[in-house]
């Protein structure tokens, strides 16, 4: 029962983290000149906050541990340094720029690429 109750909250936090990232994206790309509501900037940082513990805590109950039992959990892993980074970029560009399109389509791929792994889970 534990197991399911946390399943399912890290997969809720991970829709929220996508919709929140396309949310922030998609607003400063439509209104470059006005800046994000300052709730908008929070909220995201709480919601990956309790992404991350509850993903830890799915370690915790399932035993994986990346690269050694779980390579796709390494992987995964590794590919979250990479959506952070990313998404860091996109954030810090001018909005409607090159770079800025380009962190925000690598940073989708990179969670689609996560979501792929956790579905999958092919080695």
């Amino acid at each position: 029962m534990q197991y399911l109750i946390v399943k399912h909250s890290h997969i809720t936090f991970v829709v929220l983290t996508i919709f929140l990232f396309n949310l922030r994206f998609w607003l400063r790309f439509i209104r470059p000149e006005k800046p994000l509501p300052k709730i908008l900037k929070v909220i995201p940082h709480i919601n990956d906050t309790l992404l991350l513990f509850t993903g830890l805590w799915l370690m915790k109950i399932t035993h994986f541990t990346p690269f050694a039992n779980a390579n796709w959990l390494g992987v995964k892993l590794l590919i979250l340094l990479a959506y952070i980074f990313l998404g860091g970029m996109t954030f810090r560009a001018i909005p409607r720029s090159t770079r800025s399109w380009l962190g925000y389509v690598l940073s989708m791929v990179c969670v689609f690429s996560i979501v792929y792994l956790a579905l999958n889970k092919p080695f």
